[in-house]
């Protein structure tokens, strides 16, 4: 039998405090968390331990960062990037964020660097997206259409694997704030930027590869709907 284990992560961007329990879960089973692996996490066989985990995110972290976890008695298990760090802690050990505002900070650095490459790859796609279907209706030789084909996969995958993420945080910024919670309009607009921008690669995927047809007349403004969506819940705070 294997001392070691993987477990998948559902993403830390949507599920960090369910994913921190399920850690504890596996702790008090004796399977301790020891390190970050490739979209989740690596568990080493041990004693079993009743243990909390936090999360945290930090750019260019020193000594006395972690020092300061470890005088509240929080010890560090691993780091991703040295960007996202997990801690580990008895249980009953005071929370890392003890109020609202602390912890809306956390979550604004790592949404303020996340939107950094958001921004950038979303446009890029729908700039892509636009000349690959100039291209289709022969408004510009096909052959321009290949090369813009070719380069809008790899941007609408970036582009879906950050402002996904940063709707998420920005959500998180404004939940702790008790901002979001009152908000009926920004919780439609959340949920419709997001199936916008699933309908759409969906759409420009089955274009693409020649399953459906659909004229510029209808394309396009859904296009634009979902850039102005999701640029308004994603890129306002």
């Amino acid at each position: 039998m294997s001392d070691t284990k993987y477990v998948m992560s559902k993403g830390i961007a949507f599920s960090e405090h369910e994913e921190m329990q399920i850690l504890s879960e596996y702790a008090s089973k004796g399977w301790i968390l020891y390190k970050f692996a490739f979209l989740g996490y690596k568990l080493k066989k041990a004693n079993p331990q009743k243990l909390q985990y936090a999360l945290d995110y930090r750019n260019n972290t020193d000594k006395e960062y972690f020092s300061y976890f470890e005088e509240a008695g929080w010890h560090h298990v691993c780091s991703a990037a040295n960007m996202i760090h997990i801690f580990s802690a008895p249980e009953g050990t005071k929370p890392i964020y003890t109020d609202n505002n602390t912890e809306s900070e956390k979550y604004i650095s790592e949404y303020k660097s996340m939107k950094k490459v958001a921004i950038p790859s979303l446009l890029c796609s729908i700039l892509f997206i636009v000349l690959t279907l100039i291209a289709v209706y022969n408004h510009i030789p096909y052959a321009y259409g290949i090369i813009f084909g070719i380069l809008l996969l790899p941007t609408v995958i970036l582009a879906v694997i950050t402002t996904l993420p940063c709707i998420a945080y920005y959500k998180k910024i404004n939940e702790t704030e008790r901002v979001y919670s009152s908000s009926k309009k920004h919780k439609i607009v959340d949920k419709l930027s997001v199936l916008m921008v699933i309908i759409l690669i969906s759409l420009t995927t089955l274009m693409f590869l020649d399953v459906i047809h659909m004229s510029g007349i209808v394309f396009y403004p859904i296009i634009l709907i979902t850039l102005l969506l999701t640029s308004f819940s994603c890129f306002m705070k």
